[in-house]
C-alpha cells in the first residue's frame, strides 16, 4: 500500500501561508499510536495512585486503630491483677459469710457479678459474654463500672461479715451457761430477807448450793479483772465479757485462775466454799452490765 503524504498550511488571520507541512500517513498513525499509548499510561498511572492513597488513608486509620487496641490492652493487662484479687477477697468473704450464716453446706456454683443483662439472654448466662458483646471502646467504661461497683460490693461484704464476727463474739462472751453444776438453788436475784440480819435486802445475784471444793466453770469467754478478797463476798473473781458485762463469783474456797488471763466457756475457774459472809458452801453468782445488777436466770440457757 502506497503511503500517501498530507499537506499541512498554516496560514494567517489574512489567508497568506505561512507555512507547509508534508507529513505522511505512516507518521501521523504512528503518533496516533504514540498518543493512544500516553493517555492509557496516565490514566493508569492516576488510577493507581487513588488507590494507593485510599490504600494509605486505610492503613493510618488501621494504625490509629491498631494503638488504640494497644492501649486498651494496656489498660486491661493493668488491671486484670488488681480484679482478679478483688474477686478472690470477695468469694473468700463470702465463703466466710456463708459458714457463719447456718444456711447449710457451702454452695459451690454461684453466679457472682452484676445482675444486669439483655431480655434475649437467659438466667445463668455468664459475666464474660456481656463483656465479649461490648463495644471495644465500652471496655474501658465497663471496667471504671466495676472498679466503682466492686470496692463497694467488697465493702458492703465487709460489714456484713464485721456483723457477724460482732454477733459470734458477743454470744460467745455472753454467760448463757450455769456456772456452776449444782442443782440446787438456794436463793434467787431481788429483794429477801438476809440471812444473817433478817432485814429486806436487795440480793444482786443467785445462790447455787453445793459442797466446799466444788468446780466453777466460766459461763463464757473473757478476761479476769479481778482475784482476791472481797468484804462480805469472801474470796472472789471478776470476769470482763466486753460489751459492757461482767460476772462475780463469790464465797470461793480456791482459785483456779490469774488475774489478767483469758478464759474460754467452760473453763474451771475456783472451787466452791463458804468464805466470807455465808452459811453455808455455795456460790453467790453474779451478772453485771455497766455496773448494774441483773438477774444471771435470764441469761442461762442450759
Amino acid at each position: 500500500m502506497k503511503d500517501r503524504r498530507y499537506l499541512v498550511v498554516l496560514m494567517d488571520a489574512r489567508g497568506r501561508s505561512l507555512r507547509r507541512v508534508a507529513l505522511r500517513r505512516r507518521s501521523i498513525v504512528g503518533a496516533l499510536g504514540i498518543l493512544s499509548i500516553s493517555c492509557c499510561v496516565a490514566v493508569g498511572l492516576l488510577t493507581h495512585g487513588i488507590v494507593r492513597q485510599q490504600t494509605a488513608v486505610e492503613a493510618r486509620a488501621l494504625a490509629v486503630e491498631n494503638a488504640e487496641l494497644s492501649r486498651l490492652n494496656t489498660l486491661i493487662d493493668s488491671r486484670i491483677t488488681a480484679s482478679r484479687q478483688m474477686a478472690t477477697r470477695a468469694e473468700l468473704t463470702f465463703a466466710q459469710l456463708w459458714s457463719k450464716s447456718g444456711l447449710g453446706p457451702e454452695p459451690t456454683a454461684l453466679g457472682v457479678g452484676p445482675t444486669e443483662r439483655g431480655d434475649d439472654e437467659a438466667p445463668g448466662t455468664p459475666y464474660s459474654s456481656h463483656i465479649r458483646s461490648l463495644e471495644l471502646l465500652e471496655v474501658p467504661l465497663e471496667l471504671d463500672r466495676l472498679s466503682i461497683d466492686g470496692p463497694h460490693l467488697q465493702s458492703s461484704l465487709d460489714e456484713l461479715l464485721e456483723y457477724f464476727h460482732d454477733a459470734e463474739r458477743l454470744l460467745s462472751n455472753t454467760p448463757s451457761t450455769k456456772p456452776a453444776g449444782s442443782p440446787w438453788q438456794t436463793s434467787s436475784f431481788g429483794r429477801r430477807r438476809d440471812p444473817m440480819t433478817g432485814q429486806w435486802l436487795m440480793h444482786k445475784g443467785i445462790d447455787l448450793g453445793g459442797r466446799t471444793g466444788d468446780p466453777i466453770y466460766a459461763p463464757a469467754d473473757g478476761v479476769v479483772i479481778f482475784v482476791g478478797r472481797r468484804g462480805g463476798y469472801g474470796l472472789t473473781i471478776v470476769v470482763d465479757h466486753g460489751f459492757g458485762i461482767q460476772t462475780h463469783y463469790a464465797h470461793l474456797s480456791r482459785y483456779r485462775v490469774h488475774l489478767g488471763e483469758r478464759v474460754e466457756r467452760g473453763r474451771l475457774i475456783a472451787d466452791m466454799g463458804t468464805t466470807g459472809k455465808s452459811t453455808g458452801p455455795h456460790l453467790h453468782y453474779e451478772v453485771r452490765r455497766m455496773g448494774q445488777p441483773l438477774d444471771p436466770e435470764a441469761f442461762i440457757m442450759d
